[in-house]
């Protein structure tokens, strides 16, 4: 899993559109100011100047999604070599765990799993199982060794999920309620612990 600079990335982004909205907001304030126009020319600059923030939005917007697709495809979704008998080897370790069953124990399934540890969407596959196997009975307490990695990485989907949600329409002139604010910081939240899991597996 590759290092990732998503929040620098999303506040570079952040930074440039408040900077363009600055800019409109200060010529529509002017134009609010003005005591040398007509009333009905003001209006006609200033709804220019709303039509142009609405575009910004779009465009900014458009860049925010493309941001996360683009993390999102190179941290998840990343090409893994596989042996040419990988699927074999699932089917292996799976029947072993069959075998085990409700007694299987955290140092049995690490040995069986070791050789996907790498492989995350493998290994979330492979706790669904043990979930089933040991009928609920704490699966996250009980078998850290095996799935402490895993774990983090079905947190970060979660995350990528929560993202991707906060980022529709989050860049919005009109829009200045306290609730914009919360969308902004729980979506800066969702990135941030994006980095930090994921430059937390590249260090391990």
């Amino acid at each position: 899993m590759k290092k990732t600079e998503i929040k620098s990335k999303v506040q570079s982004l952040m930074n440039s559109y408040n900077e363009v909205k600055k800019d409109v907001i200060t010529q529509i304030t002017n134009w609010q100011k003005d005591t040398v126009y007509s009333v009905e020319h003001k209006n006609e600059r200033i709804k220019e100047l709303q039509n142009e923030a609405a575009q910004y939005d779009s465009v900014f917007n458009k860049k925010l999604a493309d941001i996360i697709t683009e993390e999102k495809k190179t941290i998840i979704d990343e090409p893994k070599e596989t042996p040419a008998d990988y699927q074999v080897r699932i089917s292996n370790a799976l029947k072993l765990l069959e075998l085990a069953g409700n007694k299987l124990t955290d140092d049995q399934a690490y040995s069986i799993m070791k050789p996907f540890q790498g492989d995350y969407e493998t290994m979330a596959l492979f706790h669904a199982v043990v979930t089933g196997l040991t009928e609920g009975n704490g699966v996250y307490g009980t078998f850290n060794k095996t799935f402490e990695k895993t774990n983090d990485f079905m947190v970060l989907i979660n995350s990528f999920e929560l993202a991707e949600k906060a980022a529709k329409n989050l860049f919005n002139f009109t829009d200045s309620s306290f609730q914009a604010g919360i969308k902004i910081n729980l979506f800066m939240g969702s990135v941030s612990e994006i980095e930090k899991l994921v430059n937390r597996f590249e260090a391990a």
